[in-house]
């Protein structure tokens, strides 16, 4: 029977929005796994994607098996057994043999049965097996935990025979494997696929227009579901592993298209937003570049002549400004700041920290204190006397700039003449964060500032509903950070450095991937911070004076280390990426990163950077695991040749595609599900092109082939779209 026709005739036909949980073989903790996985509704199963493929095609010979490997062989059963486990009786072991065309045997073993195959192997059934070729005590090879499938079946034979049980039905021969959770067997959530698939998946609608899709070539929603789902006998399994089969890259564009469509859509009401126009007489940012001590580069004159360009406009400025680590944003967020104060207006910045905040608030006064123009900080730690003086200050008007985290959205705040609004790594905010901040100041000017490394062409498209500065200079004497690659296996080498930059009163980060692991393996063990961090409490950095910084812990916890970190109580830290945006600590100077080669070259220059921040010189020490190949090495030789944001964004783009850079920026912030399956970036160039036609044919999306297209930006819009939320 078809996985598609097991609904009785009298059943209402499954739609997009059926729940999963109404569906034959889903009761209620199954029902509850499934939601708590994002699987609410048919639709929602349609568009969980298979993990991988397993490939039924490449049939072998038991001669030809090879211990280590996966393979399919064909046979026939005989001799199944099934007897308790020796030491746990309660656990059913089951042995077969499979004798394939030449005679030859070999064994099959299940140390757990599934309950699906149990009484259904007869000696005499036609199978093929699938599994691990594994070498026996007695050095003969056997398949240890295969899956059968009935070649009686697929051949043809009429599957009501008892003789030949259908338990294992899924369909092709290249068959998905999804992430799923306890307890939801393979076989099941494939078999509600395929009913989704021939009921519900027909009614999609896609983003693109119908006049557009043909031009392009693509197929509908439902065939790159249906071949994604169920995939044809002669498709790419490559490509379908790696996520760049036709059926990945007809969601990806779909998505594209609708993310560039509400892009531009954007950008039409942005033009149209009245803002307060900045045009008062220089007097302090005149002063303040004429004070500071050090010289502006090319890329920061250039960035402030397009921010005062902006601020001078009546329209409201939207801008995002992106520049490397020390390329010098903050000096150019400074001079925004004072351009809007000796305009009549007021200023904040918000950072995602208390303490990056702190930094920023303290740089100010150091940078702009002779000035005269009165800053305060605004954040949790505040006293409750003195943060009600600085709220009625703002409301007054009477307070010109303010720095600030969270606090600065609360609802009491407020602020009397909002001229610019300033994000500082803009990414770690929520969306809801950044529109309480822009409810401070309808008309208020808004620029977003962030480290992650991106090239200037992609930027343009990605980032199409804001004006895009780019800092692709850093101001000279800056020495660059020495990056070195170890194996695994050199880590003391590793330790004794760190040691040797502690003796000197430096500081040391060790980056982890992991926080901890449940189960009892030593390699991973060695990527978890916990674990690290035991290991160095017995080692020679044991008094060095150790702590750790992960995600899980609270934020006033994290927020106790990094200032331990940076007063020096704490000269070692051992953390997850949670580093990856924190503070200047000048004395840090040598950054171990662990199982490197599990993270984008991106985020490695970013984690890179929190080193090399004072005046001595700084290493990043690249730990690449075991089990890591030539090609990740291949990888990692990147972050050695390519010193610059630019050059390793640019390097980035070319290994992984702009769909990997965008769409893991993209966690939390909006519906975007298959961008990462993105390869090339002229992609993104043109589905901006057909998303800007399509708006000069139905600007308002009110045509019958516009329907898709406005559900799909209906959702961005509704998570805050017009925020510009692509950082």
């Amino acid at each position: 029977m078809a996985a598609g026709s097991s609904v009785a005739e009298d059943v209402k036909p499954l739609s997009l929005r059926s729940p999963v949980a109404a569906m034959a073989g889903i009761g209620p903790k199954r029902a509850e796994a499934l939601n708590a996985k994002g699987i609410i509704t048919v639709e929602d199963l349609l568009f969980h994607l298979p993990a991988r493929y397993q490939d039924w095609r490449d049939r072998r010979t038991i001669a030809q098996l090879e211990p280590g490997t996966i393979a399919v062989v064909e046979g026939t059963l005989s001799n199944v057994r099934e007897r308790p486990m020796p030491g746990a009786r309660w656990r059913r072991l089951v042995t077969a043999s499979l004798t394939d065309k030449a005679g030859a045997q070999l064994r099959l073993v299940w140390f757990n049965l599934p309950s699906y195959m149990r009484g259904k192997m007869p000696d005499g059934l036609r199978v093929a097996a699938y599994g691990r070729v594994t070498k026996a005590a007695d050095g003969h090879v056997e398949m240890a935990q295969p899956e059968l499938r009935s070649e009686a079946v697929a051949g043809g034979t009429d599957s009501s025979d008892p003789k030949y049980p259908t338990y294992n039905d899924r369909g092709g021969q290249l068959r998905p494997v999804y992430r799923l959770p306890d307890g939801m067997p393979q076989r099941l959530y494939a078999s509600l696929v395929g009913a989704a698939l021939d009921q519900a998946a027909p009614r999609i609608n896609g983003a693109i227009p119908e006049p557009q899709r043909i031009g392009a070539e693509l197929p509908t929603i439902a065939e790159a579901l249906e071949y994604l789902h169920r995939p044809p006998g002669d498709a790419d399994l490559k490509a379908l592993q790696k996520g760049r089969s036709i059926g990945h890259t007809t969601l990806a564009f779909d998505e594209l298209f609708a993310f560039e469509l509400a892009m531009c859509m954007e950008r039409e009401r942005s033009a149209r937003r009245l803002g307060l126009e900045l045009r008062g007489a220089p007097r302090l940012t005149k002063k303040f570049i004429e004070t500071i001590p050090f010289h502006l580069t090319g890329a920061q004159t250039r960035t402030i002549e397009e921010i005062a360009k902006d601020l001078a406009a009546p329209r409201q400025m939207n801008r995002i400004l992106i520049g490397d680590v020390g390329s010098g944003k903050t000096a150019v967020a400074f001079w925004a700041m004072l351009r809007a104060v000796e305009s009549g207006a007021q200023a904040i910045m918000m950072a995602p920290t208390e303490l990056l905040a702190e930094q920023h608030h303290r740089s100010f006064r150091q940078l702009c204190g002779n000035l005269g123009v009165r800053s305060e900080l605004l954040t949790g730690r505040i006293a409750a006397a003195s943060r009600n003086a600085i709220m009625r200050d703002l409301a007054r008007g009477d307070l010109p700039i303010v720095f600030g985290t969270q606090a600065l959205i609360q609802q009491k705040v407020r602020v009397a003449k909002l001229g610019l609004g300033i994000v500082d790594e803009q990414h770690r905010f929520g969306v809801f964060d950044r529109a309480k901040l822009k409810a401070l100041g309808p008309k208020a000017n808004v620029l977003m500032m962030t480290a992650t490394p991106i090239p200037r062409s992609l930027a343009m498209s990605l980032f199409a509903n804001l004006d895009v500065s780019v800092l692709d200079e850093l101001p000279p004497g800056r020495t660059p950070v020495a990056t070195e690659i170890f194996p695994e296996e050199r880590l003391d080498e590793v330790d004794a450095m760190v040691h040797d930059e502690i003796a000197r009163g430096h500081r040391a980060y060790y980056v982890l991937p992991l926080i901890d692991q449940d189960v009892q393996d030593d390699e991973e063990d060695l990527k978890t911070v916990r674990a690290m961090a035991a290991r160095i409490g017995k080692g020679r950095l044991k008094d060095a004076g150790v702590g750790i910084l992960h995600g899980r812990m609270k934020a006033a916890e994290k927020d106790r280390v990094m200032r331990e970190f940076r007063d020096g109580i704490i000269k070692v830290l051992i953390s997850t990426t949670v580093v990856e945006v924190g503070i200047d600590v000048a004395e840090a100077t040598v950054i171990a990163i662990i199982a490197a080669e599990r993270y984008g070259l991106a985020q490695l220059h970013q984690l890179r950077g929190r080193v090399g921040r004072g005046k001595d010189a700084s290493r990043c020490c690249l730990v690449m695991s075991r089990e890591a190949d030539e090609a990740a090495q291949a990888r990692l030789q990147v972050m050695i040749e390519c010193t610059t944001g630019n050059a390793v964004a640019q390097a980035d783009l070319d290994l992984r595609g702009p769909g990997d850079l965008l769409g893991a920026r993209q966690t939390g912030a909006l519906p975007l599900r298959f961008i990462r399956f993105i390869k090339d970036p002229m992609m993104i160039g043109r589905a901006r092109e057909m998303a800007e036609e399509w708006l000069k044919t139905d600007a308002a999306l009110a045509r019958p082939a516009s329907r898709g297209a406005k559900a799909a930006v209906r959702k961005m819009l509704a998570m805050g779209f017009s925020l510009a939320d692509v950082g």
